[in-house]
């Protein structure tokens, strides 16, 4: 068992808004229940030192000392409500695990207390898979608890590339499928970015065997993709970094939802042939 304790983290990161929220937690968490979480650490965008106001969301990982019981279960969701009220936005998306399942295989844990989008679960498996137990390795921020680098915490680079390959096809695959059924939808600036951006990060990780963020996919997209490809992979960036338009298709939404789709598809094709 590791001692609580607020760790400290890069001056001036991560941003305050990610700060209010995640001190909220944990100040109303040992309030009621003092010494419950042992560890609180981020993951995904802000580990990569990415942050968009009102487009970002937080992900953690709380850690505690032992598996929760139904009461305890009641008092993170009482938490959270509370934390979800003061703080609509960002949303505060996790789980909560112990010190022991972060040491083995995320498919070895039990379904977990989790958080997405203002709503609290009992048991549920939202992010707990290989790539989020590789960003915590690589690229977490522990806000309370030792850092990640001190801590066993289970890695596998061939099951996370198994994962992200199965995750092109059982996921991303069907899903464009369904989007050309909707093309209007293909147009709107969160399908642009959520498929362009997302399949590009999968192709970085099988390609260059390292995890990146949203925008860093895109940059990678950038250089690795035919220039084709270019004014779409833009209009993604732009959209996430700026919540804006780049422009090159004012006027033009059918033609931004063709170049999403066709790119998304090529995406999905070339990651899967690469070897696994």
């Amino acid at each position: 068992m590791h001692p609580a304790r607020r760790g400290a983290s890069t001056p001036g990161w991560p941003p305050p808004a990610v700060h209010q929220v995640a001190d909220t937690f944990l100040s109303l968490v040992d309030d009621v229940a003092p010494g419950l979480v042992e560890g609180l650490y981020l993951h995904g965008s802000v580990g990569f030192g990415e942050w968009y106001d009102a487009r970002s969301d937080i992900d953690y990982v709380a850690v505690l000392g032992q598996r929760p019981d139904a009461a305890t279960v009641e008092v993170l969701r009482h938490v959270h409500g509370r934390v979800c009220e003061t703080f609509p936005r960002p949303p505060f998306d996790g789980f909560h695990l112990t010190w022991d399942d972060l040491a083995r295989p995320p498919y070895d844990c039990p379904d977990l207390p989790c958080t997405q989008a203002g709503y609290f679960h009992d048991e549920e498996r939202l992010d707990v898979h290989p790539v989020t137990w590789h960003e915590l390795a690589h690229h977490g921020i522990a806000l309370r608890g030792p850092w990640p680098e001190t801590l066993a915490i289970w890695t596998d680079q061939h099951v996370l590339r198994g994962y992200t390959h199965d995750n092109l096809r059982d996921y991303w695959q069907p899903a464009v499928e369904a989007l050309r059924k909707f093309p209007e939808e293909a147009a709107k600036p969160e399908q642009v970015t959520w498929f362009v951006l997302g399949t590009a990060r999968l192709h970085h990780l099988l390609a260059t065997d390292r995890l990146t963020s949203k925008t860093g996919a895109g940059r990678y997209a950038l250089e690795a993709f035919d220039p084709r490809w270019r004014p779409i992979i833009a209009e993604a960036i732009v959209f996430r970094e700026l919540d804006e338009s780049t422009g090159a298709f004012d006027g033009r939404p059918a033609r931004r939802a063709q170049d999403t789709l066709d790119f998304v598809d090529m995406v999905v094709r070339t990651g899967l042939a690469i070897p696994v």
